[in-house]
């Protein structure tokens, strides 16, 4: 027996090919939307990330410290009196500026001419006994030789000629006692400067207890003081740069203008301030016109003279993390790169690279927190 089923060709075999044609209909729909769906998504997929990228670039770098200095008087003399008297009238005009040598105040001299002229004839009369006592000592050794006197009569001569000689010398010392004693009296001045306000007129009383009597300072050239913390020496050390002629020292008066002339670093204290970790340092500047004063507070302006050029990058590429500083670098392929750099300074916005970089390679400026490394970025040059 046949089980086979068939469908006539009437009335189910329309049934059955309508059936077939909605099979196909939905399948081809289904197929259809599923490849419309895949197209959308592939135009969906998202970009990659824009960031705003800089060439690491060698700059010269006019590095500019600036200090808190004071000025100071390389040469400063007060004047003392050494021998007593009254004061004559003075021989200069208060805050005048004064040549080595000037004769400033006069000690009343009559009395130390007087000693001087009473020294003068206490020699010459030492000299008398000196003459008389050389005349008794050639007589008495030609009788000896003759035997008219004894020798001991010759012994005694002869001790009296150098006792009398002693004594000539002994005047002579004090005729030069006198006579500085009488030099005490003017006062001159040591050293070219200006002269302060005088502690004594005419007609006062000075001696050695008096104190000082006038004070001069030398203000050209004048020295500047100024604390240098002690990392920026050693950096500036290795650098070879702070300890030689290769810097630029200026001083900012109290105006704001810088001082006409430029100074030289003359030389660094050899201790350090213990409180707050700085050697002081000490320029030199030529001061003719006397435009800075002692003990002045000055700003001092240091700037590298012939600067070369270093590796630098702009101060937002900089990133920091337990292992140190880096930068998020991108390569040919436009991937991003974690690139490990050592930080030698940062000024005015911008980080000096000692290593790690080279010029032309690309960091990320902007839109860092937008990517990762190994990631694919499209990135725009900063300007652009």
């Amino acid at each position: 027996m046949n089980n086979k089923m068939e469908f006539p060709a009437g009335r189910n075999g329309n049934l059955l090919s309508s059936t077939r044609k909605a099979a196909l209909a939905f399948l081809g729909v289904s197929l259809g939307t599923f490849l419309f769906s895949s197209a959308v998504f592939a135009q969906e997929a998202p970009p990659p990330p824009g960031v705003i990228v800089e060439p690491a670039r060698e700059e010269v770098i006019e590095e500019e410290r600036v200090f808190s200095g004071r000025t100071e008087a390389i040469s400063q003399v007060a004047l003392i009196a050494r021998v007593g008297g009254f004061l004559e009238p003075l021989e200069f005009k208060e805050g005048q500026t004064v040549q080595q040598g000037d004769l400033l105040f006069v000690i009343q001299q009559e009395p130390y001419e007087f000693s001087v002229e009473q020294s003068q004839a206490n020699l010459e009369s030492a000299q008398a006994k000196v003459d008389l006592a050389k005349v008794d000592f050639d007589r008495k050794e030609q009788l000896v030789n003759r035997d008219t006197i004894s020798v001991s009569e010759l012994d005694t001569a002869r001790a009296n000629l150098k006792e009398a000689n002693a004594a000539l010398a002994l005047r002579q010392a004090d005729l030069k006692l006198s006579e500085l004693d009488l030099s005490y009296t003017e006062i001159r001045a040591p050293l070219d400067g200006q002269i302060g306000t005088a502690a004594f007129k005419e007609g006062a009383y000075v001696n050695a207890n008096s104190g000082t009597l006038a004070t001069i300072t030398s203000l050209n050239p004048i020295r500047v003081a100024f604390p240098v913390p002690q990392a920026l020496i050693l950096q500036s050390q290795r650098a070879n740069n702070f300890v030689t002629n290769n810097i630029l020292i200026r001083i900012r008066l109290s105006d704001g203008k810088f001082y006409q002339h430029n100074g030289k670093l003359d030389f660094l204290e050899a201790e350090a301030n213990p409180g707050t970790d700085t050697v002081t340092a000490y320029a030199i500047f030529e001061n003719p016109d006397h435009l800075l004063f002692d003990h002045q507070l000055v700003d001092v302006v240091a700037n590298a003279k012939d600067a070369t050029p270093v590796l630098v990058v702009s101060q937002s590429a900089l990133l920091l993390d337990q292992e140190g500083p880096y930068v998020l670098k991108v390569n040919d392929e436009d991937v991003v790169e974690q690139q490990r750099i050592a930080v030698v300074d940062q000024i005015n916005g911008l980080v000096i690279v000692g290593s790690g970089l080279k010029k032309g390679d690309l960091v990320i400026t902007s839109g860092i927190q937008k990517v990762r490394p190994g990631i694919k970025v499209n990135a725009q040059l900063a300007g652009q």
